[in-house]
């Protein structure tokens, strides 16, 4: 009896199906056994007269089909011709739309070009057309041709801005005699000497005419150029022009001497410095010397006196006529070169005594001595007693 944990609820129309499905395959294997006869059916048999479901298609599937086919038969295939003219009745739509714009407001809101904007665009676009048309056949008739300036340079430019050179001289009517004369007595055949005598009057008459004339000098009016701040237009009078060229020789002159004097200021300047460095440089190396060489003379008596009265004192602490003779008996007991380096020789004195000394002493003296004196208790007594040498001999 099976458990009702494993029972499987089905419907009684689910049950019906099934009812149904198996009459339908048993009636299906009896007649498929009355088509064979004796002969034993397979499964594979049976099979093979069913259509699979993936192959299976929707009813009326092939009826559209067909319909489809037929009706392209009768539009026959798109050509290019056909998508080219469907392509320019759009082009001259839009064209249309451009210029004129769209008036129906229901169908400007659909369309998401702005048809206005481009009407606008192709006005300004039209006029600019016009104005690069009419620049262009002004330049036509004002074309672009090279020329040589005055300084030998090719240039570039319209033909109606290229400057126009000065026509030459005609000659005049005495010159013109001149010639013909010398043209008419010229003689055909010449020699080198008389060609070369020629040559030599003409030379000489060319020699007095400019001296009648006088010098010529540079004219900046007949070079068209940009002149720099150093320019100086002379006068074109000889005596004027003179004046003006020994102005400027003497203003010359003085610069260079105002510019030699001050160079001058500068290297003594210069010298003087390094006078001074080298002075500091052999005194730094002169007191070297002396630290390392000269002896000290320190009276052992002295500091003997001076560490006893300090340490034998019955006050801890150190009165001002100690402190006076402190100070005293530094200043006539310490001969010296250097007073720094007596300083730190009496110190070392003052030391070797206080050590043969007991500590408690010593200790107890020099704290009362700080205390009264203001200098902390933790440091080292040795250097208060270098304050005060230093205070009486520095």
């Amino acid at each position: 009896m099976q458990s009702s944990r494993n029972a499987i609820d089905i419907s009684s129309a689910s049950v019906v199906d099934l009812k149904a499905e198996l009459f339908k395959q048993k009636e299906e294997f009896k007649q498929q056994k009355a088509a064979a006869g004796d002969k034993p059916i397979s499964a594979a048999s049976r099979l093979r007269g069913k259509k699979l479901g993936a192959w299976a298609q929707n009813k009326g599937v092939s009826e559209r089909a067909k319909r489809d086919q037929a009706a392209l038969d009768e539009d026959g295939e798109p050509t290019l011709e056909a998508s080219r003219i469907a392509l320019e009745k759009k082009a001259k739509l839009y064209d249309k739309l451009k210029k004129t714009g769209i008036e129906d407001e229901t169908l400007a809101e659909e369309i998401l070009v702005d048809f206005d904007r481009k009407a606008f665009e192709e006005v300004s676009d039209d006029n600019d057309k016009d104005e690069n048309d009419k620049q262009d056949e002004k330049n036509e008739e004002d074309p672009w041709v090279e020329y040589v300036d005055e300084f030998g340079r090719t240039r570039v430019a319209r033909k109606s801005q290229v400057p126009k050179e000065p026509s030459p001289p005609l000659p005049s009517s005495s010159n013109n005699m001149s010639l013909e004369d010398d043209n008419e007595y010229q003689p055909t055949m010449m020699s080198a000497d008389m060609y070369m005598e020629q040559e030599r009057l003409r030379w000489e008459k060319e020699a007095l005419e400019e001296l009648k004339r006088g010098p010529q000098h540079y004219d900046e009016t007949k070079e068209i150029r940009t002149k720099g701040v150093g320019f100086y237009r002379f006068s074109k009078d000889e005596q004027e022009r003179q004046e003006q060229m020994r102005a400027l020789k003497e203003m010359r002159n003085e610069t260079l001497q105002k510019r030699a004097l001050k160079q001058n200021i500068k290297d003594k300047r210069k010298l003087q410095l390094e006078a001074r460095m080298a002075l500091v440089r052999a005194k730094k190396l002169k007191t070297t010397e002396a630290s390392s060489s000269t002896t000290t003379v320190i009276s052992e008596t002295s500091a003997d006196n001076i560490v006893n009265k300090l340490l034998h004192s019955s006050s801890p602490t150190i009165s001002n006529d100690n402190m006076v003779l402190l100070q005293t008996s530094a200043e006539s007991e310490v001969y010296e070169e250097d007073n720094e380096k007596a300083v730190i020789d009496l110190l070392a004195s003052i030391r070797k005594q206080v050590s043969t000394a007991s500590t408690g002493t010593v200790e107890k003296t020099f704290r009362g001595a700080a205390k009264l004196h203001d200098v902390p208790t933790g440091r080292d007594t040795s250097l208060w007693v270098f304050g005060c040498i230093v205070s009486s001999v520095v």
